[in-house]
């Protein structure tokens, strides 16, 4: 058994970057991984300026070899570690050298991005291609993201603030040489949905356009980051509409206990498990 797998046997390192504390008890600590006892180290990062910083730090620190970054604002089920297991023991099995695994990414297909792995996103309801084995990505959703730190991979600590990380990370491995996969682990991401995107989101488009120039058009979850910006100039054509119409900036907010979402939910409820 490998080294990744012996580490992940005793413990896996979950690093969670906070701005509000409620949101996280509600949410990523009610995980039924944690409700009980369990052997796990978590990391809570507050206050740094961006992912990348928050993230990298925790690396240098953490007790153990894989190490899952997530949102405040997931939940993950019970199933969610013996899940990441057989998907690793699966790559390892296949000899197949995996940088990062997530739990939603995208695959450019016939010119397009392809949503791949099944998530609950509030306000989206429950979307993405259902997978029963991992599965080859170009990029991944910055909900949940796995890494080994023996890789030696880090976030880019010259992308300013929280969006577009996993991107940037994907693409860091892909320049190693190390393989992006999606695996087939549920979670739910209890989010406000946005209707319009800060500008701190456009910056980091820049940002990751004039790193990975080589690699354009990238597909990402969000927005597709090519040559001409098509993507970026219809997102903020509609942006703008929305800011002259004087609509609402965030379509759904997050529920306050989401176990009851799961309850009100039947085909939720059969997913979460």
């Amino acid at each position: 058994m490998s080294k990744v797998l012996n580490s992940m046997t005793e413990s896996i390192t979950f690093v969670i970057p906070v701005a509000d504390d409620e949101v996280l008890k509600n949410n990523f600590l009610s995980s039924p991984i944690f409700t009980g006892k369990h052997k796990h180290e978590i990391i809570i990062q507050r206050g740094f300026i961006s992912a990348s910083t928050a993230y990298n730090s925790a690396i240098k620190i953490s007790i153990n070899d894989l190490v899952v970054f997530a949102h405040q604002d997931v939940i993950l089920p019970e199933s969610w570690v013996s899940r990441l297991e057989e998907s690793i023991i699966y790559l390892e099995n296949k000899s197949i050298n995996w940088g990062v695994l997530g739990c939603y990414g995208v695959r450019a297909e016939s010119g397009k991005g392809i949503g791949i792995g099944k998530v609950y996103t509030h306000g989206v309801g429950i979307h993405g291609q259902e997978i029963v084995m991992p599965e080859n990505v170009d990029t991944l959703d910055e909900i949940v993201l796995v890494i080994r730190k023996s890789s030696g991979l880090l976030f880019n600590p010259t992308l300013p603030n929280y969006h577009l990380y996993g991107t940037d990370i994907c693409l860091s491995a892909r320049e190693k040489g190390l393989k992006i996969y999606v695996i087939p682990t549920f979670c739910i991401h209890n989010t406000n949905q946005l209707l319009i995107l800060p500008k701190e989101y456009f910056a980091c488009y820049w940002h990751i356009k004039k790193r990975w120039i080589k690699y354009l058009p990238i597909f990402t979850s969000c927005i597709m980051i090519s040559r001409f910006n098509r993507d970026l100039v219809l997102r903020r054509f509609h942006d703008t509409c929305m800011k002259i119409l004087r609509r609402k900036t965030v379509a759904t907010q997050r529920v306050e206990n989401p176990m009851q979402l799961i309850e009100q939910i039947p085909k939720l409820k059969s997913l979460f498990r």
